[in-house]
């Protein structure tokens, strides 16, 4: 596969991205031998006759830049403007994707937006990655990157053929219809998802929220400490029967003032019981919907944010956000779905996992003697461990010493790659796939209490 890859940070050869594309240019061009990788600079904010050569051989295009105050450089900002307004031709029907390491919580604006330009200028959006730079130095980080690109590769080649893709093993996924009334568009949709996931070899189920009788959260908080919720009613049973053994959920509903609805939030505040530790194992989602009578655009857009905000706490992968219309891009999307889970990607959680884990965890901090279960999860995943300040960082007040900063930054961080050019170790996914979520939870608030009491 020919990759065009477009630098567009403002540190040029001393951009960690850029060493993060190296490092992928590594493991695919040089162990693999799968791609040729085309390296270009592309910081002026001009489209060069190379850019533009390179861009109109490639298979694929990736763009690699910096996130300023939230948003793409301002410099990857007239690029972009640039390749629509004059070069609608050569980029239309191209497969792109963005890569950034910043990994913090405004990254999300800037690959949003990048999504956007991409979608309404013909090409070909794949789901985009931020890492935190130092996470590519971790075993986690390095499977998490090597696995979206083996995705961003698959999904590049979907594109050119249109293949409909098979589950490379016996995976099941389950399809929510979260409406408080029977709807005969989401029904239809929902049949046709059926048909086409149980083409590709999955075992699929459906579960109506609305036939299920589950108490409204009455927020007592007496589950905060012991796991236990005071209803016996539906919830229990509907959960197990959602994330149980599931790989992928597909929910769908009437969007109601940017959510799936009262039946939906129902279901979803019962959550509260669990904690807030993370209780879904790498599952892959997308949400489809239809609008109600007072929707409009700005509930789509709030929507979209508010899956990355959730989904950002949990152990997820969010495929897409979609309108319930033409029913050959909803069968493109549930092939998304398919690649993704063929491709074992990692968790990546939008953008947003960073500092909504690290909100929660200030909160279990704050409160760990009544919810030891969810103090002892973010201890465990590391969230208390203070990162000490570097003794090196000192006064910077000229561009020569900054510029002389970022080499000594660089350094270390180009050495420790050069260490660990080995292809990663691909980790068991949803290794506790048929343990119940629920009962783990309750372990894990009983083993904090033995834990403290000793």
């Amino acid at each position: 596969m020919k990759i065009c890859v477009l630098n567009c940070s403002p540190k040029n050869n001393l951009s960690l991205t850029l060493q993060t594309v190296l490092y992928l240019q590594k493991w695919y061009q040089e162990k693999l031998n799968e791609d040729e990788f085309d390296i270009i600079p592309a910081f002026s904010g001009k489209v060069t006759k190379k850019i533009e050569e390179t861009v109109k051989k490639s298979d694929l295009i990736i763009m690699s830049g910096a996130v300023f105050h939230f948003d793409v450089h301002s410099s990857m900002g007239e690029l972009l403007d640039l390749l629509s307004d004059n070069y609608y031709d050569t980029i239309k029907d191209k497969p792109v994707t963005f890569i950034s390491t910043s990994g913090m919580l405004g990254d999300s604006l800037a690959h949003n937006r990048f999504e956007m330009w991409a979608k309404r200028n013909g090409l070909r959006y794949i789901n985009s990655l931020s890492l935190e730079s130092s996470e590519i130095l971790s075993p986690t980080g390095r499977e998490e990157l090597f696995c979206w690109f083996k995705y961003v590769k698959a999904m590049a080649e979907y594109y050119k053929n249109k293949n409909m893709p098979k589950a490379k093993l016996h995976g099941r996924v389950v399809l929510l219809d979260t409406c408080e009334n029977q709807i005969s568009k989401i029904g239809s949709a929902i049949i046709n998802a059926k048909q086409r996931f149980e083409a590709s070899g999955f075992e699929t189920e459906i579960i109506t929220l609305r036939d299920k009788n589950i108490s409204h959260c009455t927020g007592c908080q007496s589950c905060f400490s012991n796991r236990t919720c005071i209803f016996n009613d539906d919830w229990e049973k509907t959960f197990e029967k959602l994330y149980l053994n599931t790989d992928m959920i597909v929910y769908f509903g009437e969007l109601h003032y940017a959510t799936l609805g009262n039946c939906y939030k129902t279901f979803l505040e019962r959550h509260a019981c669990l904690g807030r530790s993370g209780i879904e194992d790498e599952v892959i989602k997308s949400y489809f919907f239809i609008l109600d009578e007072k929707s409009d655009g700005e509930d789509i857009s709030a929507f979209k944010f508010n899956c990355e905000t959730f989904d950002g706490l949990n152990c997820s992968y969010l495929s897409d956000v979609c309108k319930i219309e033409s029913s050959e891009k909803m069968q493109e999307l549930y092939d998304k779905m398919t690649i993704a889970y063929n491709s074992d990607i990692m968790p990546q959680n939008g953008f947003l996992k960073n500092g909504i884990r690290t909100g929660f965890a200030k909160i279990a901090a704050s409160v760990k003697n009544r919810c030891p279960g969810d103090y002892s999860y973010f201890k465990a995943i590391g969230c208390y461990e203070t990162i000490q300040a570097s003794p090196h960082v000192k006064w910077l007040d000229n561009a020569e010493d900054a510029k002389k900063d970022r080499e000594a930054r660089l350094i270390p961080y180009k050495m420790t790659l050069s260490h660990l050019e080995e292809l990663p170790t691909i980790t068991e996914r949803r290794k506790n796939k048929s343990i119940s979520v629920i009962e783990r939870q309750k372990a894990a608030a009983k083993i904090a209490v033995l834990i403290k009491s000793n």
